[in-house]
């Protein structure tokens, strides 16, 4: 699964996997509601092989927006992050199992290790490409993972801009979901 990149994923699995998730499909991997729910679509998946191409559309009229940098209006890149935990969210119980919802035994996932890179700031009026692959050995307790977000047709990857500055992704890192018993967060906000 290690093989996998974001062109990989992006300009050749996607469209041959197993089929996008819409929006509403979606929420039967996740908790989160609007405006938290941070991801709008999934353009194609192969939960078997372990990889996500989703889409995430950023508008003015995010709640994140409100506050932030009045004189530009950049997307926060800790929304971004949550965003992309949420593909790594569902990538992880759909290649495993779902949460136990309720009762002693409630499971909720989470994640143990993060690391990630931010390459330039996102403003509205962007649609952006989030690619995610399981990189590792995923278990029904843990899932290593990589992403790779970038901003649909922004030509400054390739090519420099005005002052010949290229850009990396907006947002590229690495990470570890796992999945718990609720119970043992006690005394920590549950």
């Amino acid at each position: 699964m290690s093989d996998y990149s974001f062109e990989y994923i992006v300009k050749e699995l996607s469209g041959h996997g197993k089929g996008p998730i819409s929006h509403t499909g979606v929420k039967q991997y996740l908790r989160h509601t609007h405006p938290m729910l941070g991801l709008d679509q999934v353009a194609d998946h192969d939960f078997e092989k372990g990889w996500v191409h989703s889409l995430r559309a950023i508008s003015c009229s995010i709640p994140a927006f409100e506050g932030h940098f009045p004189d530009a209006a950049i997307y926060p890149g800790t929304n971004l992050a949550q965003d992309t935990i949420q593909v790594a969210i569902m990538l992880f119980l759909g290649m495993t199992r779902p949460l136990i919802p309720d009762g002693s035994n409630e499971e909720v996932s989470a994640v143990a290790d993060l690391s990630l890179t931010m390459g330039h700031p996102v403003p509205p009026g962007t649609l952006l490409d989030v690619a995610l692959w399981a990189t590792g050995k995923t278990t029904d307790s843990q899932m290593p993972f990589e992403f790779e977000v970038r901003v649909r047709d922004f030509p400054y990857y390739d090519q420099g801009n005005k002052f010949g500055v290229t850009f990396g992704p907006a947002l590229k890192g690495s990470g570890k979901m796992i999945r718990v018993k609720k119970k043992i967060y006690h005394g920590i906000g549950f």
